[in-house]
């Protein structure tokens, strides 16, 4: 389903891909649906505790409960506030909005795909947690990244700067003094001595070398942008051109299989895995998150939906 707005109220409802109506416009915002098939919905504007969580007729399962809400990870939990007074006080609900376990946080991330969520206690060090709210990464650490494919974590403290693994280990400190987190194909971005940008791997050891002016994580198609000079193209895993660098500016790939790239004509298109342009240049933004069946772009200030084959579904404000 595709979110739409209506122009009269300002409320938030559905459109399917055929452009037809099946949730008519009654909330005050709504974010994406997750993996369980709910979202995150504003159904009260004026309590301090207006959010809740619908499924995708428009249902409302969980009712307004919540001072902030975030969408559920892949583990079905949510971190939520629940109100104002308690702003700093971040917890844990399930599907039908019970707490998962009875701790909060002084500051908590959403669960990520390991099964681990970071949490900072109020003296400001950070360890994680596992579904059960115990703690299975102490809380030794200064900053925690996300949990990669590969299984290892940035971490920082005073004397030490590098990878943890889900037990909290200390697994590999990279040579290089600036380093990225491992991405989706278990390589980390690096910066060598020359300033340049390049590849490690799990081992911390160059993979492909620092000879980029700037570069990003690899997607799960195994592409990954790069700058050289002034133009951004892909590179493979190998570290050989994927798609040549002709390009002004770039998104990475995303789900939907398609990369945002920016044209002379200073309009925004897309193309895929190839290189081959999929989406003509015409539009004034392109938002490629939302859903992966479809984009979201905005021409000559219409935002609305186009399918991956560039026909139009419905404008976003109805």
């Amino acid at each position: 389903m595709l979110l739409i707005r209506s122009a009269t109220s300002g409320l938030f409802g559905f459109i399917d891909l055929g452009g037809e109506v099946v949730v008519p416009p009654q909330f005050h915002d709504v974010g994406p649906f997750a993996t369980n098939g709910l979202a995150v919905a504003r159904l009260d504007l004026e309590s301090e505790t207006g959010l809740g969580f619908i499924d995708r007729t428009g249902r409302t399962v969980v009712g307004p409960s919540f001072h902030q809400a975030e969408d559920f990870s892949s583990q079905g939990i949510a971190k939520v506030i629940l109100d104002r007074e308690q702003l700093f006080q971040h917890g844990f609900v399930d599907a039908k909005g019970r707490k998962v376990f009875a701790s909060v946080f002084e500051y908590a991330r959403s669960f990520d795909d390991s099964g681990l969520a970071m949490i900072r206690t109020p003296e400001g060090t950070c360890g994680c947690i596992d579904v059960r709210g115990e703690l299975v990464v102490p809380t030794l650490y200064d900053g925690i990244g996300a949990f990669a494919v590969n299984g290892l974590a940035k971490a920082r403290r005073a004397d030490f700067t590098g990878f943890i693994d889900v037990t909290g280990k200390e697994v590999l400190r990279p040579a290089f003094k600036t380093f990225g987190e491992f991405d989706a194909r278990g390589l980390a971005t690096f910066k060598g001595g020359n300033h340049r940008h390049g590849y490690m791997d799990a081992s911390g050891e160059p993979r492909i070398p620092a000879r980029y002016v700037e570069a990003a994580g690899f997607a799960k198609n195994g592409l990954a942008k790069v700058r050289i000079g002034e133009k951004w193209g892909f590179i493979d895993t190998a570290g050989n051109m994927a798609i040549d660098p002709v390009f002004d500016d770039l998104s990475s790939f995303c789900y939907a299989g398609f990369a945002v790239f920016l044209h002379t004509n200073h309009k925004w298109g897309c193309i895929d895995a190839t290189g081959e342009v999929v989406i003509d240049p015409v539009y004034d933004d392109i938002d490629l998150s939302f859903d992966p069946q479809v984009l979201e772009v905005v021409r000559d200030g219409i935002r609305g939906y186009i399918t991956k084959a560039g026909t139009w579904i419905g404008s976003y404000a109805r």
